[in-house]
């Protein structure tokens, strides 16, 4: 068994989450960890920097070695230190709500090293909760003056 901290797509609500987590993982709960994170040019789904300050709101999961190899494939993870990989996978601190360090699981980090992700990085997640801000965005998008008949 190991502990992952997911900050994504893989989140609860998420469309990852039903496919990779759901009835694969046991939930630990939530939590932080320091770092940035930002949109990815064309993409629906974040990119987390270990380069920052900011609290970025996640949930942990206990998950077996099966899971764990499809969470390497989803998130294109092809061992350590291969510049191909999409995301690395890191073993960090998970914080509470105070900063303070409650547990430590594996966290994938979107791979600067790899020269096709350097030029996709956006713009950063203010939030620091990708699920809010996919809330926000979506409620952002939507027209309140749909109905034509609104416009006299």
């Amino acid at each position: 068994m190991a502990k992952v901290f997911v900050y994504g797509t893989l989140r609860q609500g998420m469309y990852n989450y039903a496919i990779y987590l759901k009835d694969q993982a046991t939930y630990c709960g939530h939590g932080y960890i320091k770092g940035s994170l930002m949109t990815i040019i064309g993409k629906i789904y974040p990119a987390y920097l270990c380069e920052g300050q900011d609290m970025i709101f996640g949930e942990v999961y206990d998950v077996d070695d099966q899971t764990l190899a499809h969470l390497d494939e989803l998130e294109s993870y092809f061992g350590e230190d291969c510049q191909n990989n999409e995301y690395n996978k890191i073993y960090m601190d998970i914080l509470d709500n105070d900063g303070k360090v409650k547990d430590q699981a594996y966290v994938y980090e979107f791979n600067m090293d790899n020269p096709m992700n350097v030029n996709l990085l956006g713009k950063d997640i203010l939030e620091h909760d990708y699920v809010q801000y996919m809330q926000k965005k979506k409620l952002n998008s939507q027209n309140l003056f749909d109905d034509e008949d609104m416009f006299y």
